[in-house]
Parts: structure tokens; C-alpha cells; sequence
């Protein structure tokens, strides 16, 4: 009879789909630490192993003569958890620039409401595509080249979703999502070329004199 079941559906559950997630989970980390692998020797930088089941694997080395890291964080807890993949390159000195683009989506139109003001570059495809935040907006606009605007336009059609930011003198781009997908590690090469663009988009605000 069926209901003669229920009393060993907590072994079953015990026996056949933990293992299943330990071993799902074990699959992912072997991937992740194949995909930094590769990406490492790509960008010609330096793969760290993790450090213990708890910890993730992370690529660092300098870049453009700047540090550069490429490692995963984890924000909230519980079925609120998100595991996000993330570059980042600190660029030389401070020059207090702060900025966040993003894709343009019923997010930022919600910030819009809240009172949150972007700026606009004057190309109307680009400034449809990216929401541009900055405290610095008449150094920012002219600062986004065409060809770093290029190169932004081409990493979100590869499939980037995620946003680029500096805060604290440190650029960073991060998006949902993990190292064990392939796809997404391959496209690193080209979001860590685009960070060290804007970390030296960063550097120049710093050698720029304010008005006395």
C-alpha cells in the first residue's frame, strides 16, 4: 500500500538525494576550478586553489600593471543566497570617482522614480542600452571613448548582465552566477579587458585638477 511508504521517505531522501547533492556539488567545484584554470592562462595571471570546501578558488595577478582579482562572493543567506562571479582591478591612487552602468530595465526605471538621476553620452543606441550613474558626471561622459563604449556594447551582446562599478577606488564588475558554467568564465577575458579600461579611465580623473 502506498501510505506504507511514509515512514521511509526520510531515508530515502537520506540515502539517494543528499548524495545527489554532494555530488552535484563536487561536480560544479571540480568545473569552476577547471574554468579559473583556463581563464588564469588566458589572461596570463595566477590560479589559487581553494583553501578548504568552504572556500572558492580565485584568480589574482596584476593586469595593466594593476592588481587584478577574478573570484566569486556569496549575499544573503538561505533561499535569499546568490552566488555572484566577479572581477575586479584597483587601479593606482584614489581620484574619488565613483560610477555604476548597468542595462537599462524595470530597475533602473524604478530607481528613476526614487529620485536616482543618470547621465547620457549622446549616443542614442548606447545610452538606451545603459543606465550611467556617476558623481562626476562632466569628467565620466567625455571619459567613455568610442571604443570603450564598443567594447561595452559587445561584452553585454556575449551575454553580460551584470554591472560594473567603482567604489572606493577599487572597479569591479559582477553578475549572478558561478564559474562552473564555461560560458560564462570565456567571457571574463573580455570583462577584464573592459575593467582595466575603466580602472584607467579612474587613474586619469586622479591626475585631472579641480578647479582652484
Amino acid at each position: 500500500m502506498p501510505n506504507a511508504w511514509v515512514p521511509f521517505f526520510p531515508l530515502v531522501i537520506f540515502v539517494v538525494v543528499i548524495p545527489l547533492v554532494v555530488w552535484g556539488s563536487v561536480v560544479a567545484r571540480r568545473r569552476t576550478a577547471e574554468n579559473l584554470q583556463k581563464l588564469a592562462g588566458q589572461l596570463g595571471l595566477e590560479f589559487q586553489p581553494a583553501a578548504g570546501w568552504t572556500q572558492s578558488p580565485r584568480v589574482s595577478g596584476t593586469l595593466r600593471g594593476k592588481p587584478v582579482e577574478v573570484f566569486t562572493y556569496a549575499t544573503g543567506s538561505g533561499k535569499t543566497r546568490k552566488t555572484w562571479a566577479a572581477v575586479s582591478v584597483r587601479p593606482a591612487g584614489n581620484s574619488g570617482l565613483t560610477f555604476a552602468l548597468q542595462k537599462q530595465g524595470l530597475g533602473t526605471k524604478i530607481f528613476e522614480l526614487f529620485g536616482a538621476r543618470e547621465i547620457t553620452v549622446g549616443e542614442p543606441e548606447f545610452d538606451a542600452a545603459w543606465f550611467i550613474q556617476t558623481n562626476q558626471p562632466d569628467y565620466l561622459r567625455p571619459a567613455l571613448l568610442p571604443e570603450i563604449r564598443e567594447k561595452l556594447t559587445a561584452v553585454r551582446r556575449a551575454g553580460a548582465r551584470g554591472k560594473f562599478e567603482c567604489n572606493g577606488g577599487l572597479v569591479k564588475y559582477a553578475e549572478e552566477g558561478s564559474f562552473s558554467q564555461a560560458q560564462r568564465s570565456e567571457r571574463f577575458v573580455a570583462l577584464a579587458d573592459v575593467v582595466g579600461d575603466l580602472a584607467e579611465v579612474v587613474e586619469v580623473a586622479g591626475t585631472i585638477e579641480g578647479p582652484a
